[in-house]
């Protein structure tokens, strides 16, 4: 007796793997916007596996709205992500009990790891020490100094990049059975969420950086610094939490990030010519 429609199982074969992939060298970082950064780029590249894992229309609109949230990450390493979230897709329209939620923590956990792992590699050694050959080279009009940094720049980062969206993949789907069959997915899910959480607290205390310059004058004494000698002793980096808290608000009520953008700019504008901050 032949399997039911319902039982066969959907996979994607090498010629779809490398189309994915070719969607993301190509496009990954061509489509990088403010509000989502790689996020467009990511969802164009796994569309193919999307279309295919789901035949309904709302489970690949579902699909589609959560590989269309904010990423980024390093180019090179970061097709493990894409890897290993290709798996996770195949393994959800298998039937896996895999929540949205959980690709999604996935996802937010690697991209930070694996860009710092793969810009400290790439972006801030291989690839600059190729760069001065090529440098040197067209320095001494030798037209082979660009042609030859262009070509060991893409023979060394994208049989990389193939080789580990294929391993990932593969490696990816034994081991994700393993952890719904054992119920470690629910811990793995935690676990990556927290990584998460902790990535967005770290960045938003080293790149967001302002300060209130007001202080408070006194008839005897030193003015009070309402920075220095008030928020500073409440938690560092209090005011840059704040305005994370309030944009995270902004967006849960569908606030656009153009208006968050304009209307931090127009405060910051005014708070600033007023000396306050």
């Amino acid at each position: 007796m032949s399997k039911s429609k319902e039982n066969v199982q959907v996979t994607l074969n090498d010629g779809e793997l490398f189309g994915i992939w070719a969607r993301w060298v190509c496009f990954l970082n061509g489509m990088v916007n403010y509000e989502r950064m790689q996020g467009v780029g990511f969802c164009h590249a796994i569309s193919p596996a999307i279309k295919k894992f789901y035949s309904k229309k709302e489970d690949r609109i579902s699909a589609f709205k959560r590989h269309l949230t904010f990423f980024n990450t390093n180019a090179t390493t970061g097709t493990i992500i894409l890897g290993i979230t290709t798996a996770m897709e195949e393994q959800k329209a298998n039937g896996a009990e895999i929540e949205n939620e959980t690709i999604n923590a996935v996802k937010v956990s690697l991209m930070g790891p694996l860009a710092g792992l793969g810009d400290s590699i790439f972006q801030a050694t291989i690839f600059p020490i190729l760069l001065s050959i090529g440098i040197g080279l067209g320095l001494q009009g030798n037209v082979i100094g660009p042609l030859l940094f262009t070509l060991l720049v893409l023979g060394i980062s994208y049989p990389l990049d193939y080789w580990w969206f294929k391993k990932s993949y593969k490696e990816g789907r034994p081991l994700l059975s393993k952890l719904m069959e054992t119920g470690l997915l629910n811990n793995v899910t935690e676990g990556a969420s927290l990584v998460g959480l902790l990535a967005a607290g770290t960045l938003t205390a080293r790149y967001i950086s302002f300060s209130v310059k007001y202080k408070i004058p006194l008839s005897v004494g030193e003015p009070i610094s309402i920075q220095t000698d008030i928020l500073d002793k409440i938690a560092p980096n209090f005011l840059p939490l704040l305005l994370v808290i309030g944009c995270w608000i902004g967006l849960r009520r569908k606030l656009s990030v153009g208006k968050l953008i304009l209307g931090i700019f127009i405060v910051g504008i005014l708070l600033g010519a007023l000396g306050v901050i």
